[in-house]
């Protein structure tokens, strides 16, 4: 995203805003923007290969997200593809073990301002075609099943490695990142 340059009378108090979660957006004249609730100043948002001449993009990073979950629970793992200090897309596999699901974000979010976030490793710069292959793999990639709770053997840690292992298999994610990622696994 983009800072525009005078936002100040925008939107009028016709213009339709919708609001998701802290965020709010709107259209005026065919462009869209966004901003924080309760913040005055507007941002431009460019779709990719959509950036004004002369506009240096950021890159485009693939990172491993640990967030809190229940006490004595293992942290919850998920992968972030994202620009530098931008909002991105989540992929990552949720629910009761015996349940679980793979579910990737409809919209781009900051998973850093949400309230169970405490780390973010950066796996690797990726190219918008790489992007879609970390995509792909994690949309192929079955989310650990178990028929009950005593038989947990695996969870979205060890999906978040294999998704990793799969991204090394294809040269896109450095072997010592999926060993980094496997000396942090926790025990169920």
């Amino acid at each position: 995203m983009l800072k525009f340059q005078d936002m100040s009378g925008y939107p009028t108090s016709d213009t339709s805003i919708r609001r998701i979660g802290v965020s709010e957006f709107c259209i005026i004249n065919k462009r869209q923007f966004t901003r924080k609730r309760g913040v005055q100043e507007w941002t431009e948002v460019f779709l990719s290969g959509e950036l004004p001449e002369g506009t240096e993009q950021l890159s485009l990073r693939v990172a491993l997200v640990q967030q809190s979950q229940a006490p004595d629970e293992p942290l919850h793992w998920s992968l972030f593809v994202a620009r530098e200090g931008q909002a991105g897309w989540v992929y990552q596999v949720k629910g009761d073990a015996e349940f679980m699901q793979y579910q990737s974000s409809h919209i781009q979010i900051d998973i850093t301002v949400s309230a169970t976030f405490l780390n973010m490793y950066n796996l690797v710069t990726v190219t918008e075609q790489q992007a879609t292959v970390v995509k792909a793999i994690a949309e192929q990639e079955p989310p650990p099943r178990v028929p009950s709770r005593q038989a947990v053997m695996k969870n979205c840690q060890g999906w978040t490695v294999r998704v990793i292992a799969k991204l090394v298999e294809r040269g896109i994610v450095e072997n010592s990142k999926l060993n980094m990622a496997r000396s942090m696994v926790q025990q169920i």
